[in-house]
C-alpha cells in the first residue's frame, strides 16, 4: 500500500527530524540528553570554539566540525519498498561514539521513538487516504 510517492515525501522529513533530535536537541537515540563527560581541555576548547573547522553547536551534541552532521542523509534513491538514511563516509565515527556511550543508532533502535511514531502516523494516514473512507453496506436476506 505504501509506494514510491510516499517514500519520496517521507524520507527527507524523517532525515530532518532525526537530525534535529540528535544534533540540535543533543539527545541520543533513546531520548536521553548526551552526557557532558568530556576531558576538561576538550570541554573548554569546544565551548570556546578553538578547534579548526569548528561548528557552533550545543556543547553535548556530537558536532565538532559538522562533518558527521552533513554526512547524515539519504543514501541512494527511495524505491517502492522504502528509503535508506545514514552515513556514507562517517559510519565508523558513529561506532566510536557508541563505545563512548553516545549512541546515535542501534539495530534494535534505529531511530528515536518520536521519529518512529511520526513515521507510523504518516504511513497510517497515507494508507487510509489511499483506501478511502470505510463504508458499511448492510444486506437483509430472508423474509420481510
Amino acid at each position: 500500500m505504501l509506494d514510491l510517492q510516499f517514500f519520496l515525501k517521507i524520507g527527507p522529513r524523517i532525515r530532518d527530524r532525526y537530525r534535529d533530535h540528535i544534533f540540535r536537541n543533543a539527545k541520543d537515540v533513546f531520548g536521553k540528553p548526551f552526557s557532558s563527560n568530556y576531558s576538561e581541555p576538550y570541554k573548554t576548547n569546544k565551548s570556546q570554539g578553538k578547534f579548526k573547522r569548528f561548528e557552533k553547536a550545543k556543547l553535548n551534541a556530537p558536532v565538532l566540525t559538522g562533518d558527521l552532521l552533513r554526512d547524515y542523509g539519504m543514501i541512494g534513491n527511495p524505491s517502492n519498498t522504502g528509503f535508506k538514511i545514514g552515513w556514507s563516509i562517517w559510519g565508523r565515527k558513529v561506532e566510536a561514539l557508541k563505545k563512548l556511550g553516545r549512541v546515535l543508532t542501534t539495530p534494535q533502535q534505529p531511530l528515536p521513538e518520536k521519529v518512529i511514531s511520526y513515521l507510523s502516523k504518516e504511513a497510517h494516514g497515507y494508507i487510509k487516504k489511499k483506501l478511502g473512507p470505510n463504508k458499511t453496506t448492510t444486506y437483509k436476506i430472508g423474509r420481510k
